[in-house]
């Protein structure tokens, strides 16, 4: 059994830096491919799971100015509750900003164990957080599993740009393809959408499996995360258009009423499936950032001109991305320019 304590809404300056932290979970980490959901203010400030939810990744971040040893104690009280609680967690991560260098034995590193931090620090990091975990009645003792949890904290130092926590799921190797002002607008929408999900009250609430904390409503996917990514990219909503698009209209031209009907649904399904498919996205990724730059550089080029510049420069490897798919999202992306103009 798992109770849910200590839930609030947190103000904009937090907000921010929990999306820093969610976004470090799915585009900065070796482990990223395996987080499918992310839950807000739930176990801890973000959780990542898997589908199944067998695997947990635990993040709670602090966004203090300054970060002396006994901040870092209380900071870690959450992440210690749930090393000792009756649910797995897989991780344990601290996300902060930058510690003091001196504090650190590499002070080089930006991602580091407990065993990076000398051992002055880690004394008042200890005495705070053992001061927080005991009864104010009694003295202060040491539990019995602290040593066991400091051997498995993370500490992940936040040392980037809001730009660079979308760069890396956008995946595009041309940086400068998309403006940082898109970059931070897209930032910003998904913390919003985070935000909002910190609405409904969990205090108390119990579950008995981690999975059941679907039923809160306080989870955003990965796959809504890349949909508001690429649908920003593009300029429209791309697994949802509405109608045809003006460059796709050559494409179908000879076609029936219910043959357009069926082509744009048979385009939209299989865009979904290269994208969200995880052998075949970065295939997806690569074509997409082709385009842009394209249409971005050659604007008066029609669809079909764009499609053989691709060909002659991408190799089409995702069984998905047919060419009417293909010429349905240069479509796309077409009037998604068009309308930034």
């Amino acid at each position: 059994m798992y109770e849910f304590t200590n839930t609030e809404i947190n103000n904009k300056k937090a907000s921010e830096f929990e999306t820093k932290s969610l976004l470090y979970l799915i585009g900065m980490r070796a482990d990223s491919k395996e987080i499918e959901i992310l839950t807000v203010d739930c176990f801890n400030d973000i959780t990542g799971a898997n589908e199944s939810f067998s695997k947990l990744w635990d993040v709670q971040s602090k966004n203090h100015k300054y970060l002396p040893p006994s901040r870092i104690g209380e900071s870690l009280l959450t992440l210690y509750k749930n090393f000792i609680s009756s649910f797995d967690f897989a991780e344990y991560i601290l996300f902060i900003p930058k510690l003091k260098r001196d504090y650190l034995i590499d002070p080089s590193l930006n991602v580091y164990g407990y065993s990076n931090i000398h051992e002055k620090q880690r004394k008042g990091i200890e005495r705070y957080l053992i001061k927080e975990l005991s009864d104010k009645k009694e003295k202060s003792v040491r539990p019995a599993l602290l040593d066991d949890f400091f051997d498995e904290v993370v500490f992940v130092e936040d040392n980037k740009k809001i730009s660079t926590y979308i760069k890396k799921i956008a995946r595009f190797k041309n940086k400068r393809l998309v403006t940082e002002e898109l970059y931070e607008s897209i930032f910003n929408d998904i913390r919003d959408a985070q935000s909002v999900l910190k609405n409904s009250y969990i205090e108390n609430e119990e579950i008995e499996h981690p999975s059941e904390v679907l039923k809160f409503n306080r989870h955003i996917t990965k796959k809504q995360i890349n949909t508001l990514l690429i649908s920003r990219l593009v300029g429209v909503e791309v697994f949802s258009f509405s109608g045809v698009p003006t460059p796709f209209l050559p494409v179908v031209k000879n076609l029936d009423i219910e043959d357009v009907k069926d082509l744009l649904q048979d385009c939209n399904e299989n865009l979904s499936r290269a994208f969200f498919d995880k052998n075949g996205c970065a295939n997806f990724w690569k074509i997409s950032e082709f385009i842009i730059q394209h249409v971005k550089g050659n604007g008066d080029d029609d669809v079909n001109t764009v499609y053989d510049a691709l060909l002659s420069s991408v190799k089409v490897t995702t069984n998905y991305l047919t060419k009417d798919t293909i010429l349905y999202m240069i479509s796309l992306i077409l009037t998604g320019v068009e309308n930034e103009s």
